[in-house]
């Protein structure tokens, strides 16, 4: 079995090699795909910009003709009064000359053209009916009109214009311009790049590879291909759609068409039902992908052979140097055994030393109570010398039925004298250090109890307030007890020279928590006392009066039950002591105290 596990300890350095040669490198082929994917996108973004800054320059070049040419007087006056058509024609073409357009062209209410710049030509738009087009619609309904298609005579495709003319107030036909691209797709094929212009329909226009053009981006269907054919607007047998497939590459937008991948960068055109869209060849990331993953790959083979090198000539100076340490490590251990085993052995004596402390503070706190415990027990030891007097006398008398009631009362004053020396056993007794569930009502009204004369003789006025059903807290309730009578009798001794004394004594419960809070109205505390208020041997008190462990211990002791203690001055005058332990169980039913 040893044997096997030191195989596999040895195995282990050889696999994570291995894995790392594959992981550094796809990491970092990673990271430099999508640093590189980053820059590509900001070109992408420049390119487009530029592509769309010039189309919107050809497009816009001649926006203003038709509109421009629908305020001439020589056109409105052909259109509502019929003038020389003949002049008409040689001024559209002095006009189409010179914006260097593809035609221009007047149509009436109809539809049909009455007058146009290639009037000479063979292909000569006059006479054409032309009310289907987009454009003339757009014009009669008295908006601009733009439209792209392929021209009904020619065939040759351009961008269509329109404006209406208005006479009065009414439309009396329709200017249009007719506007060639082909010189933008030539500028653009020159570049190298592929670009394209889709329509709404999703219908290549125009295009950097002329392969693409007229070709969809998507499956037409047949309601919208009768549409088309409708206006003439390109060639039926054209319409023929890319195989395309869209995805996203770490984030990037990616198209695949015709097998070619590609990074996509798309636009609306302002003003216009068209997008333009350019696109990057994924080759040239790929490639450096691949020739950054295989640089990766050689150096980290190359970084594990050496350090595999170097780690066996250390393993071979390790292997020394753990022999000669190996017999410190022995002498250590030895050594740390015997200072462990005397920290155990003075840890012990510490903690008998803490429980003499707290005995002794038992007996000190006794001690200070004997006058009170003589005179709780003096009065019923009297009243019974009296009751049994009485008995006597009923018997000489031979008064029997009077003598059970005055034997019941006797009795109940031996119950009293046995609860109090109870009660007195039970404090004095060491702790077991046990912890167990109490009512912390009961811990307060049990100390009370012990130093309930000492109250009468001192003529100090006890100010109680607990709740009525019962808290319960986990610890050793004698303990609490000392803790109790401590924090009583020290307030007392503060007070000898006050007028009017008053301890108060309140219970609350809140947030999982209980708190007693133990105030007076005495001179408070010192500022030096404050400072180290539960130091050990810290009193305010005459010298041997006290030897100041009282707070002392009954900090350890409400700290080992998870609790904590604090003292300060009141606002008003006096100290205060807040006593806060943790509640395992509290009953709100009402029960009494």
């Amino acid at each position: 079995m040893r044997y096997f596990k030191d195989s596999r300890r040895k195995a282990l350095p050889g696999i994570m090699g291995f894995l790392s040669m594959l992981l550094v490198p796809l990491i970092v082929a990673l990271v430099v795909q999508y640093d590189y994917l980053q820059d590509l996108e900001r070109v992408s973004e420049e390119r487009l910009a530029l592509y769309e800054r010039t189309l919107n320059s050809a497009l816009q070049k001649h926006e203003y003709l038709p509109y421009l040419l629908a305020q001439t007087g020589i056109i409105k006056d052909l259109l509502s009064e019929g003038g020389d058509r003949i002049r008409m024609n040689s001024f559209l073409q002095s006009a189409n000359e010179r914006a260097e357009s593809e035609a221009i062209y007047i149509l009436d209410t109809d539809g049909i053209v009455i007058a146009a710049s290639n009037w000479m030509k063979k292909t000569s738009f006059i006479g054409l009916d032309l009310s289907f087009r987009p454009y003339f619609k757009d014009a009669m309904n008295g908006a601009a009109g733009k439209f792209f298609g392929v021209g009904i005579m020619a065939g040759r495709p351009g961008f269509y214009i329109s404006h209406p003319v208005r006479v009065n107030g009414r439309i009396v036909g329709v200017v249009a311009t007719k506007i060639v691209l082909s010189a933008l797709e030539t500028l653009w094929q020159e570049g190298g790049e592929t670009v394209f212009v889709a329509d709404s329909n999703g219908v290549i226009v125009l295009s950097s590879r002329p392969s693409w053009k007229y070709r969809t981006l998507a499956p037409l269907s047949a309601e919208i291909r009768n549409r088309i054919h409708e206006r003439w607007q390109f060639p039926q047998p054209k319409l023929k759609s890319l195989q395309s497939q869209s995805s996203t590459l770490l984030g990037f937008r990616e198209t695949i068409i015709d097998k070619e991948r590609f990074l996509k960068n798309s636009r609306s055109i302002p003003g216009m039902n068209w997008e333009i869209t350019y696109l990057m060849n994924e080759d040239p990331l790929w490639e450096r992908t691949l020739g950054m993953a295989l640089t990766s790959f050689i150096l980290v083979g190359l970084a594990i052979l050496t350090r595999m090198f170097v780690r066996e000539r250390s393993q071979r100076e390790l292997s020394r140097q753990q022999a000669l340490e190996a017999e410190k490590i022995r002498s250590m251990n030895k050594q740390l055994a015997q200072e462990i085993e005397e920290r155990k052995r003075t840890e012990l004596e510490l903690r008998e030393a803490q429980e003499e402390l707290v005995q002794a503070g038992k007996l000190a706190a006794l001690g200070e109570m004997a006058t009170a415990v003589a005179h709780e027990l003096n009065q019923p030891i009297a009243a019974s010398k009296t009751y049994i007097a009485s008995c006597r006398l009923m018997l000489n008398r031979d008064k029997l039925d009077e003598l059970e009631p005055t034997l019941n009362k006797i009795s109940d004053l031996c119950d009293r004298m046995a609860k109090v020396t109870g009660q007195l056993k039970s404090f004095v007794r060491k702790s077991s250090n046990k912890k167990t569930k109490f009512d912390l009502r009961r811990a307060v009204n049990e100390s009370l109890t012990l130093m309930r004369h000492q109250f009468q003789v001192e003529n100090c006025e006890l100010q109680l307030d607990m709740p009525e059903y019962p808290i319960y807290i986990m610890g050793d309730h004698v303990r609490l007890e000392q803790v109790l009578i401590n924090l009583f009798r020290n307030a007392l001794d503060s007070m000898l020279h006050t007028a009017s004394p008053v301890i108060g004594v309140e219970m609350a419960h809140e947030n999982g928590h209980a708190t007693i809070l133990v105030r007076d109205n005495g001179p408070g505390i010192g500022t030096e006392i404050g400072k180290r208020l539960f130091e050990p041997f810290v009193t305010s008190k005459k010298e041997g009066v006290g030897m100041g462990l009282g707070l002392s211990i009954s900090y350890k002791i409400i700290k080992d039950m998870g609790g904590d203690i604090r003292g300060r001055n009141r606002d008003e005058c006096g100290a205060e002591f807040v006593l806060t332990l943790p509640v395992v169980d509290h009953d709100t039913s009402g029960a009494k105290a």
